[in-house]
């Protein structure tokens, strides 16, 4: 299960845990918090199990924490695109480009990444 490899990958446990789908189990993201580590809610609760063992959360120096992109001023919006900028012009990712294709085969490549035959991006040029 998806916990014990968490667990076998961080031992002690990680920082931060964002939930960003609401389908997970939060007890198990609070036990793989690392001490003083955070979950961050960013969407409501799913269908999974939303109880929490509050002693595992302050025993652990850890918390919870909510975040609505709604709520993000102008300038926590501003401050947030700096960040970003910054890790992707300082990180060397490239993003995997699988095939280029002519503007006038979208069809074709709508078909391809409908049908799961694509690792990576499409990319369309103008003709």
């Amino acid at each position: 299960d998806l916990a014990a490899r968490v667990r076998r990958a961080a031992p002690d446990g990680y920082d931060v845990h964002l939930d960003t789908s609401g389908h997970g189990v939060l007890a198990d993201a609070v036990d793989s918090l690392a001490r003083g580590g955070r979950l961050v809610a960013m969407v409501g609760l799913g269908t999974g199990p939303s109880a929490l063992s509050v002693g595992a959360l302050y025993t652990n120096d850890a918390s919870i924490v909510g975040f609505a992109i709604s709520n993000a001023t102008t300038a926590d919006l501003a401050e947030a695109a700096r960040g970003v900028v910054d890790v992707l012009t300082a990180t060397p990712w490239r993003p995997r480009i699988a095939d280029r294709l002519p503007l006038s085969e979208a069809a074709e490549a709508h078909r391809r990444l409908e049908a799961g035959e694509v690792r990576g991006r499409l990319v369309l040029t103008p003709s």
